[in-house]
C-alpha cells in the first residue's frame, strides 16, 4: 500500500496526541561501498510520550523489517506494517518504541544517496530528507512539529569521514574487524526529523576554526568543509571559509542572538537535488559550487548567496521552525531574504539585490503566472502538495514581499521583531500568526493587513505609468496604473512603496542614460486600478524632461513594470547598459524579459538588443542572465520559420564579444559558455566546438585555447563542445565513448548521457527515450542529462515520442520517487512549436495535455500540478510564438 502522503490533518492529530523526547539511532554503512547490496540495517529507539491509549502510526520507507518492539513487548510485525507506516498503540504516559529494519540506498537524493566516482571508484554517502525523506533511512514522526533529540551512531569503515549533526563523541572500532568502527555523536539539540543528516565516504576534509568578533557570539565554532578526493584540488576551501565567517559575525549580531548549535560544517556533494540544505552542524551543498572551470565574481556571489542563505536558516527554520508545511516561507522567503543581505553586508557583493531583481524576481514572476499559482503562505493539505511548494513563489516571491514589508515598517522595527521572535519562540514551531504579533508589537503599521494582501492571496500586480501632457506640452498629470491579479479580494489591493527614477538620453549616436533623480511613491491599499501622483514643480518637470521612467526603481515592491513607448521602451532597448546603476539596469532588464514572456515585445527585439549590449554590460550577473534569457526568447518564445536566422545571429554576436573580451575575465569566461551552448543550435559554431572539445579528450589542462588567451581547454567546456557537435552529428557513438574513457568523471558520465541523447536521428532519441521511462537504475542526474539531449533537434524527432508519453504518466509517478517522477514528466513533455495554419489549442503540448487532464480528474494532485504547469507554459509560448511571426 502506498500511503507515503501524509496529510496535514493526519499530522495535526498525531502532534495533538504525541510528544517526542529522543531517538537513538543506529545506522550500519558496513558494506555500503559494495553496490550489490541495496540496503542496510537501521535500529531505532524513540521515546515518547503519549496522551492517551489510541492507535497511531511511525513512518518508515523501508525494504524491510525485522522487529518491532513497544515497551519491552513485541509486535507482530505482518499486522502493524501497512505500506510506508507501522501502526501499534501506545499507553497513556511514557513508551519506548525499538524497530529494527533495512533501509534503501538512494540513486535519486531522497534519503540516504549513494555516489560512486567514476574517476577513482571511491563511495560517497549523505543524506537529503527536506520535506518527508529522512522516513527513508530511519523510523520517525515524519513532521516538523514533533522535534526530538537525536543521537546518531553510525557503523561504517575505519577510513572513512562520517560525520552528523553533532559533535562526535568517540570512535570504537569493531573487536572483531579493525577495518570497521562505529561513530557515536553528541545528543543534538531539539530539532525536526527533516533537518538531521548524516555523511559518510571517503570525503576529502578541510579544516578551521571561527574565532568570533561580533559583538553577540557562541564562542569559538569549529569549521569543515567536505567534498569528493577527486574534486580536492579545485576546492577553493579558504574562499568558503571567510565567507562562513564573515556571515556568523553578521547573522549573530544582526539576530542578536549567537549561533545556536556546536559546530558549522559545510559538504558539497554529488547528484545533489537542491542548491543546498540547512541542516543544524552541517549544511549540504550541490558540488556544483567547486567550479572546476573557473569561477567569475557572479559564481562567487551565487555561492556566498546561498552560504548566507543557508546559515540565516540556523535562526529562521532550524532555531524556530514552521509548524507545519502551510507556513513553508516563514523560513525559506526569510531565508531568501537574508541570504542576498547578507551576501551584500557581510561579503561585500555590492551587486547582490540586481541578482536578486533580476533573476530571483523573473522566478517568481513566472511561477505567479501559473495557473497553480498560490499565496506565499500556501494551503499544504498534504506531503506531496508541500514537496511542489519549494517554488518561486515560496522563495523568490515571499523574499521580494519581505522586502517590501521591510520598506514598510522599517528595517530597525522588521530586526527588532525577529530578534524577539527568535527569544519567543527558540526550539519551538510556530505560525504566521505567531510572526505578525511580535511585528505588531514592534511596528506602528497595520502589518496584519499587508500580511492579507501581499501573503495570503495569489498573483502578480503589473505596473506602468502615464504621462499625460497639456496642449502647450507641459505635465499635466502623472498616473501610476496597477493591474490587480484575480486572486486579490474586493477592497483588498494591494498597496505599494516604491520609486520613481527618471533618466535623461544624450544626443550621441549611442545615447547614454543619466539619471535625473528619484522620488518616493505610495500607492494605498484599495481597488483603485490608477492613482494620480501629486508631484512638487521640480519632480513635474523632472518627469516631464525624462527619456525613460523606471517605476519601481531599488525594486521596493513586488510587481511586473511595463514599459511602453511613451515611457522610453526604445531608449532601454539600446541603452540600457549605459546606466550607471547595476540595479537599475536589472530592473530594465528584467521588464523587458517579462514583456517576452508575455507576447508584448517580439522576441527577436529583445536579442537585438542583448547582442547590441554584450560588450556593453559591466555586470557579470546580468551578462549570465542576459545570455541565458537570449536562448530561451529563441528557443521559447520565436516562431520556428525564425529561429535558425536568430541562432546564426546570436551565435555571431557572441562569438565576436568572446574574441574582445578581456583575458581571464569574468565576460571572457560566461561569453565562452553561451556560445557553446548556442553552438548546438547554430552550424556557425561546428568547427569552433571542434576546437574547445580538445579539452574532454587531450591533456591540455594548463593550455590556452586557441585565439582566447586566458581561457583554458577544460573537460567541462570540452563536453559543452561535444554536446554542441553531437546535436550536428558532427561527432559519432564511437568518440563520444572514446572521451568517456579518457577522463572518468562526474562530467564525463553527465556530458556522454547528454550527448548520446542529442544525436537528431531517430535511434537516438528512441534509446533516450527508453532510458528515461524505463531505467530506474539511471540516477537523477544521469536522467536530466538524457532528457535534455532528447529535447534538442527538430520537432520531427520527438513527435512519435508524445503517445506515448501521456500513456505511462499514472505508471511513472506510481512507481517512482515524487523526485525522480517529476524528473520524469517534466524532462520529457512534449515541446511547443508553433505550426503553420494551427490554432495553439491543437498543438498537442496542449490538446494532449488538457486531454490527459480531463480523462484522469483522480490522477495524484502533484502530478496533476505537473501537467497544468507544462499546458501552462506551453501556451504561453505559443502565443508568443505567434506574435513574434505577425
Amino acid at each position: 500500500m502506498n500511503n507515503e502522503n501524509l496529510s496535514r490533518d493526519e499530522a495535526a492529530h498525531r502532534s495533538e496526541l504525541l510528544s517526542v523526547d529522543t531517538y537513538d539511532v543506529h545506522v550500519d554503512l558496513t558494506n555500503a561501498a559494495d553496490t550489490s547490496f541495496a540496503s542496510y540495517p537501521t535500529a531505532t529507539t524513540v521515546r515518547f510520550t503519549a496522551r492517551a491509549a489510541e492507535e497511531t502510526f511511525i513512518d518508515y520507507i523501508h525494504q524491510s523489517i525485522d522487529s518491532i518492539r513497544l515497551n519491552g513487548g513485541h509486535i507482530n510485525t505482518a499486522e502493524a506494517i501497512d505500506g510506508s507506516r507501522i501502526r501499534f498503540t501506545p499507553v497513556e504516559g511514557e513508551n519506548i518504541l525499538t524497530i529494527h529494519g533495512r533501509s534503501y540506498f538512494s540513486r535519486s537524493g531522497e534519503g540516504l544517496h549513494r555516489y560512486t566516482d567514476p574517476t577513482d571508484d571511491k563511495t560517497y554517502l549523505y543524506t537529503q530528507y527536506e520535506p518527508a525523506d529522512c522516513r527513508r533511512v530511519f523510523p520517525n514522526f515524519e513532521q516538523p512539529d514533533l522535534k526530538a533529540v537525536f543521537n546518531f551512531r553510525i557503523t561504517a569503515p575505519a577510513h572513512w569521514v562520517v560525520s552528523s549533526n553533532a559533535e562526535l563523541d568517540r570512535t570504537l572500532e569493531d573487536p572483531a574487524d579493525s577495518s570497521i568502527s562505529k561513530r557515536v555523536f553528541k545528543p543534538t539539540a531539539r530539532i525536526s526529523t527533516y533537518i538531521t543528516t548524516i555523511l559518510a565516504g571517503e570525503y576529502f576534509v578541510a579544516s578551521d576554526t571561527y574565532v568570533p568578533t561580533s559583538t553577540v557570539n557562541s564562542g569559538k565554532i569549529p569549521l569543515v568543509a567536505y567534498c569528493r578526493a577527486s574534486l580536492a584540488e579545485y576546492f577553493d576551501a579558504e574562499n568558503i571559509f571567510t565567507v562562513t565567517k564573515q556571515g556568523l559575525d553578521f547573522f549573530q549580531d544582526l539576530f542578536d542572538y549567537a549561533y545556536p548549535f556546536k559546530k558549522y560544517e559545510q559538504a558539497f556533494v554529488p547528484e545533489y537535488n537542491l542548491g543546498a540544505m540547512e541542516n543544524p552542524g552541517m549544511v549540504t551543498f550541490t558540488e556544483s559550487y567547486i567550479y572546476i572551470s573557473g569561477a567569475t565574481q557572479a559564481d562567487l556571489e551565487s555561492r556566498a548567496n546561498v552560504i548566507c542563505h543557508e546559515m540565516s536558516h540556523m535562526w529562521f527554520g532550524d532555531l524556530v521552525t514552521m509548524k507545519w508545511w502551510d507556513d513553508l516561507w516563514l523560513k525559506e522567503s526569510f531565508a531568501d531574504f537574508m541570504g542576498t543581505l547578507g551576501s551584500i553586508q557581510a561579503n561585500g557583493f555590492e551587486d547582490a539585490w540586481t541578482t536578486f531583481a533580476n533573476r530571483r524576481n523573473s522566478w517568481a514572476y513566472y511561477q505567479d503566472q501559473l495557473p497553480t499559482t498560490h499565496p506565499i503562505v500556501a494551503d499544504i493539505p498534504h506531503l506531496e502538495a508541500a514537496k511542489q511548494n519549494f517554488d518561486g513563489i515560496t522563495y523568490a516571491k515571499g523574499a521580494s514581499a519581505l522586502k517590501q514589508l521591510v520598506a514598510y515598517v522599517g528595517f530597525e522595527t522588521f530586526i527588532d521583531a525577529a530578534r524577539a521572535y527568535f527569544k519567543k519562540h527558540e526550539y519551538g514551531n510556530t505560525t504566521l500568526d505567531d510572526f505578525l504579533s511580535v511585528l505588531d508589537e514592534k511596528s506602528d503599521r497595520d502589518v496584519k493587513t499587508w500580511a492579507q494582501a501581499w501573503l495570503q492571496t495569489s498573483g502578480l500586480s503589473s505596473l506602468s505609468t502615464e504621462r499625460i501632457f497639456a496642449e502647450d506640452g507641459t505635465l499635466q498629470e502623472l498616473r501610476i496604473h496597477q493591474e490587480l491579479p484575480a486572486g486579490v479580494p474586493t477592497g483588498l489591493g494591494r498597496p505599494h512603496q516604491l520609486m520613481l527614477e527618471t533618466f535623461i538620453a544624450s544626443d550621441d549616436e549611442e545615447p547614454q542614460l543619466t539619471s535625473t533623480g528619484k522620488f518616493s511613491l505610495e500607492i494605498p491599499a484599495g481597488d483603485s486600478q490608477s492613482v494620480a501622483i501629486d508631484l512638487d514643480a521640480e519632480a513635474r518637470e523632472q518627469v516631464a524632461a525624462a527619456d525613460l521612467l523606471l517605476l519601481n526603481s531599488g525594486d521596493q515592491t513586488y510587481a511586473k513594470v511595463y514599459l511602453s513607448d511613451e515611457d522610453g521602451l526604445q531608449t532601454a532597448l539600446k541603452s540600457v547598459s549605459t546606466i550607471d546603476d547595476a540595479l537599475a539596469r536589472g530592473l530594465l532588464w528584467g521588464s523587458l524579459w517579462n514583456q517576452v514572456r508575455d507576447g508584448k515585445l517580439a522576441a527577436a527585439t529583445f536579442i537585438r538588443a542583448v547582442e547590441f549590449n554584450l560588450t556593453r554590460e559591466p555586470s557579470a550577473t546580468l551578462l549570465a542572465a542576459l545570455t541565458s534569457q537570449a536562448q530561451s526568447a529563441i528557443s521559447l518564445y520565436t516562431a520556428p520559420a525564425e529561429q535558425a536566422s536568430l541562432w546564426d545571429s546570436l551565435y555571431s554576436a557572441l562569438s565576436d564579444a568572446l574574441e574582445s573580451a578581456e583575458s581571464s575575465s569574468d565576460a571572457q569566461l560566461i561569453l565562452m559558455r553561451s556560445t557553446l551552448a548556442v553552438a548546438a543550435h547554430s552550424p556557425l559554431g561546428i568547427e569552433f566546438a571542434r576546437e574547445v572539445s580538445r579539452g574532454a579528450i587531450e591533456d591540455l589542462k594548463d593550455a590556452d585555447i586557441e585565439g582566447l588567451q586566458g581561457l583554458k581547454y577544460t573537460q567541462t567546456l570540452g563536453w559543452s563542445a561535444l554536446i554542441a557537435l553531437a546535436a550536428h552529428s558532427e561527432v559519432d557513438d564511437l568518440a563520444l565513448e572514446t572521451a568517456r574513457a579518457y577522463q572518468s568523471s562526474a562530467t564525463s558520465e553527465r556530458g556522454f548521457a547528454y550527448a548520446s541523447a542529442a544525436f537528431p536521428n531517430a535511434q537516438a532519441k528512441q534509446a533516450a527515450f527508453t532510458a528515461v521511462t524505463t531505467d530506474q537504475e539511471l540516477s537523477n542526474e544521469i536522467l536530466t542529462a538524457t532528457a535534455n539531449g532528447f529535447k534538442l533537434g527538430e520537432e520531427k524527432l520527438h513527435v512519435e515520442f508524445y503517445p506515448q508519453y501521456f500513456e505511462q504518466l499514472l505508471d511513472t509517478w506510481n512507481d517512482r520517487s515524487i523526485g525522480m517522477a517529476t524528473r520524469v514528466v517534466t524532462g520529457l513533455y512534449p515541446a511547443a512549436v508553433l505550426r503553420e495554419n494551427k490554432a495553439i489549442e491543437e498543438h498537442p503540448a496542449v490538446a494532449m495535455g488538457e486531454k490527459w487532464l480531463e480523462e484522469n480528474p483522480d490522477a495524484p494532485s502533484a502530478l496533476r500540478r505537473e501537467i497544468i504547469e507544462n499546458v501552462a507554459d506551453a501556451r504561453r509560448a505559443l502565443t508568443a510564438q505567434q506574435a513574434s511571426s505577425r
